[in-house]
């Protein structure tokens, strides 16, 4: 794998923020990203959600996950962002995002810099997720909420930004056909829409490196 030109740049701080969508556009001016085949007739989300996309501040910039808790009743073990359902005080989606990630993780707010967002998602549990890029100063350790996360774990921004690091897989159920994504990192599968999630952020940082 070779090194990827958001590292060849004067600053790949300033690639990132030109790629995403800027916190000024506003969450309901975004593209809604379906990674399955929807017709006019299939219910739209009916609530909306917010996740954190970490990225780590560091020379070479690692992406942050967490991979839920094995009991939780909805996607157990599965790796994900940071975040969750809007709540009624919540002023912002960026708001949710970062209060589900000091929930999760114990990242304090004062340690991330949102700067833009990643396109919207459909999720197949009835959510429109709203992904809130920010850069993150790591702390000495992580807080975690057992109840809902097991681990954090880091992805480096080469293998995120490598397009033949992702395999393609369609199924179908109920009648809706899915297309989706996986990568594999250190024995962790990750997949669904923390991967269309990362292949927008891959396509959003390549168009312009």
């Amino acid at each position: 794998m070779t090194t990827h030109p958001i590292y060849r740049t004067a600053d790949w701080r300033s690639l990132l923020i030109n790629a995403v969508a800027p916190l000024e556009l506003g969450a309901r001016a975004l593209t809604i990203n379906n990674f399955r085949d929807l017709d006019d007739e299939t219910p739209r989300p009916g609530r909306t959600a917010a996740v954190l996309v970490p990225i780590l501040d560091l020379p070479r910039p690692e992406l942050l996950l967490t991979r839920r808790a094995d009991h939780l009743k909805q996607h157990p073990g599965q790796v994900s962002f940071p975040g969750g359902a809007a709540e009624r005080n919540d002023p912002t989606g960026v708001s949710t995002a970062l209060r589900e990630a000091h929930e999760e993780i114990g990242l304090e707010p004062a340690s991330v810099t949102p700067v833009g967002f990643l396109d919207r998602f459909d999720s197949v549990s009835d959510y429109r997720v709203l992904p809130v890029v920010g850069l993150v100063k790591p702390p000495e350790s992580w807080k975690l909420d057992l109840n809902e996360v097991a681990e954090v774990f880091t992805v480096p921004m080469d293998v995120v930004l490598d397009q033949g690091q992702y395999r393609e897989h369609s199924i179908e159920r109920d009648g809706i056909r899915f297309t989706y994504h996986s990568l594999d990192w250190q024995g962790r599968n990750i997949w669904g829409l923390t991967a269309a999630m990362m292949l927008n952020l891959q396509y959003r940082i390549s168009r312009l490196a």
